[in-house]
């Protein structure tokens, strides 16, 4: 299925307004969906899915069919298989501003789409949590060890000179870090900023992360004008005592 930005979800049930809909408008679609997982039939469930799909990081987004069939029995696994309700009812589905999300019941937000594809699947089988550790623990061992230890990885992108890493601390704080071009990860980061905080901006925004360093903040963001980025690129706005100084396209890269 065509690529669609993921983001949608976070944008469209942020939204202040609202419009009528029913769960029963994705009622149909989710009892198909359900039954593909529980039949295991990823072959099918890969035409209804839009790409590229993410994982949490340092995973590999899912990039297209073939790759979504060869993950399938990772992404999905008996225990989620067993969740699965003999019935689907109107009840065990959220409907907001165009998307539906499997909320309710057995569920708590494991899968979310509209009338016409997966757009996001938040559900992680323990297969998927040990290889995110896995590959965790291999960047882990690659990178400098004054930056080696975080909760999870956020983000991580690259400009033409730059280089930034966005990490979830144990104390739910946000840390910033980064390398000048050039600059492997196994060197100590050029700048390494704690005490970073997530906001949602306004009834458009994704998420966006706050860092600030003396007279600087830097802003890591969503750039919706930005025409040839991919959907989970991101723009680092610097400001100095308020004033813009530059902004600077992220490329986001596993």
């Amino acid at each position: 299925m065509k690529t669609k930005h993921i983001l949608l979800v976070l944008i469209l049930l942020s939204f202040n307004f609202s419009f009528a809909q029913s769960p029963k408008e994705g009622l149909a679609f989710a009892k198909n969906m359900l039954s593909l997982i529980k039949q295991n039939k990823a072959a099918e469930l890969a035409t209804m899915v839009y790409f590229p799909l993410e994982r949490p990081n340092p995973i590999p987004d899912i990039q297209d069919e073939q790759a979504f069939v060869a993950y399938f029995p990772t992404l999905f696994d008996e225990k989620f298989r067993k969740m699965i309700p003999a019935t689907i009812k109107p009840e065990n589905i959220l409907a907001k501003n165009g998307i539906y999300g499997l909320v309710g019941g057995p569920f708590a937000g494991e899968i979310w789409f509209d009338e016409e594809g997966i757009m996001s699947i938040n559900y992680n089988s323990v297969a998927e949590m040990t290889l995110e550790k896995t590959l965790d623990a291999k960047v882990k061992a690659l990178i400098h060890p004054s930056v080696n230890q975080w909760e999870s990885n956020i983000f991580v992108g690259k400009s033409k000179n730059l280089l930034v890493r966005i990490d979830l601390m144990k104390d739910d704080t946000y840390r910033y870090a980064s390398w000048s071009k050039g600059k492997p990860i196994s060197e100590k980061p050029d700048l390494v900023i704690l005490g970073g905080e997530m906001d949602i901006q306004g009834t458009m925004g994704g998420p966006s992360w706050l860092f600030k360093n003396k007279n600087w903040e830097y802003f890591v963001m969503e750039d919706y004008e930005c025409e040839e980025c991919e959907a989970s690129d991101k723009v680092l706005v610097l400001s100095e005592n308020g004033v813009v100084k530059s902004k600077i396209i992220l490329n986001s890269f596993k």
